[in-house]
This record gives C-alpha cells, structure tokens and sequence, in this order.
C-alpha cells in the first residue's frame, strides 16, 4: 500500500497511481468520491519521484486544477535535486562567487556524489554517521567537521523548507580519531636558512607575510602606492584572486592600514 497525500498516492507495484476525484451519481443525484488509477510506467524505468511528478500532471490535466508548477513538499523528494534547487540557491545569496566554486565542489564529492538520487525519506542519523564515519578514515580532521557542518544544514534546511518532519542529521558526531591537519613547522635555523636563499624581493614578500599575517589574496596585491616609507605602514586597497583585482577583502577588517617595522 502507498502513502496517501493530497495530490494522490502512488504503489509500488508497477507504479501506479491513484486520486480521488468527485464525480456525480446518476443513481442518488448526489456527488460522490470515486478512485481514479492512473498507470504511470514500469517500476524499473521511473523512480517514486518521477512516479509522483507524473500523478502530478495527471490530476491536473484530468480535474482542471493547476498546481501552479509548485514542487511538492515531499520527502521522497531526491538529496541531489533538494541541494542544487533549494539549498545551493539560498546559500549564493551569501557566497562570493570563489566561495561558493569551492564549498560545491566539496558538497559534491562528497555528498552528491554518494547520495545524489537517494530520496529525503530514505535517511536516517544511521546512515549518515556511518558516512561520516568513512571519511573520517580518509579525509583529515577540518575536511570531516566541515562536510559534517554541510550535512547538518542541508537537512535542518530541509525541513525547515518541509521536506522533512524530522531532522536525520541533528545527532550526528565527528569520529572520536581523526586525521589531525598537517601542522610540520620550520626550526628558526631552518627559516633563516631558507631567507638566505631568496632574493630581495621574494624575501620581503615572505617577510610581510609571516610578521603581518597577511593573506595570500591580500599580499599579492600590494602595489607601491600601498606603502608609505615616511609613516612606516601599509595600507591593503584590493584582493587578488585567480588573476582577478578585486575592490574587496574576505572581510570587513581585511582592507586597511598594517603597520610595519622600521627595518
């Protein structure tokens, strides 16, 4: 037996489908309920997504009624179809546009990539801590927190969006032993062996960076006209990325004066 909903239900078996339509009985001179089936293919050809999209046109088509081209709020709803037409579109409105390239290619690789046709309904905290659990196997500690960061937005976002009643996602855990990042510094012999061998300019870029802190979209886009030799400081006016100038930091704070020492 399928699951009821108001724009119909649909079975397994051969993917069939059924609505209730209101019909007039000759017989009482009343309006009466009658069970339309509607066959919408062979179960091995569409999925129970595609099967309720078909119901869907059908009612229309056959009641006169049109839905307005809304998406039902369903949770058989596919993971893949939910972040690249629900999630990823609210969260551009606050990406950069380098920003997002890379927050997709992770969701991506690992997320859509395994998930991508699995339906909403089909999730449970189970099966996402497992997954989590294998990349934690793989992938270093900050790769892990975040792609479980994704996990639990993406699904509070569902239902939120009421695709879901309830969250799979709320309870998940980090593994208790991850990879922890690559944090191999120099000894202070080593550093000032290695700025011995750099010429002039190479050097001062590399000093700039370890006393200022500066990041590598800021500090190659230094121009002369940042540095003021009188007043000893700098001031960083634009970013660089991918070859582009850019107007803006990652922040608010990153544009600005960076004072520096007198040698």
């Amino acid at each position: 037996m399928g699951n009821s909903h108001q724009r119909g239900w649909v079975v397994a078996r051969g993917k069939h489908g059924y609505y209730r339509k209101e019909v007039f009985d000759p017989t009482t001179n009343q309006q009466k309920i009658d069970i339309v089936p509607v066959v919408l293919g062979p179960k091995s050809q569409i999925t129970k997504f595609k099967a309720r999209e078909l119901l869907e046109q059908e009612i229309a088509k056959n009641t006169g009624k049109s839905l307005g081209g809304r998406v039902m709020n369903d949770s058989s709803v596919a993971f893949g179809w939910f972040v690249r037409n629900r999630f990823f579109p609210l969260k551009e409105a606050k990406w950069r546009p380098e920003t997002a390239k890379v927050k997709k290619l992770i969701i991506q690789k690992d997320l859509l990539e395994p998930f991508d046709g699995i339906p909403l309904e089909n999730f449970d905290r189970f099966t996402l801590q497992v997954h989590l659990n294998k990349l934690g196997t793989t992938r270093c500690k900050d790769t892990v927190l975040q792609i479980k960061a994704y996990m639990k937005d993406i699904f509070a976002e569902a239902v939120e969006q009421d695709f879901l009643t309830k969250d799979p996602a709320r309870k998940i855990s980090p593994p208790a032993h991850l990879r922890e990042t690559d944090k191999t510094t120099l000894t202070w012999e080593q550093l000032r062996d290695a700025l011995a061998r750099l010429e002039l300019r190479h050097r001062i870029l590399l000093e700039l960076d370890m006393t200022n802190a500066l990041r590598p979209s800021e500090l190659f886009a230094l121009r002369w006209k940042c540095f003021k030799y009188e007043e000893s400081r700098m001031k960083v006016v634009e970013t660089v990325y991918k070859g582009a100038i850019r107007p803006w930091g990652k922040n608010k704070r990153s544009l600005g004066w960076v004072h520096l020492p007198k040698e």
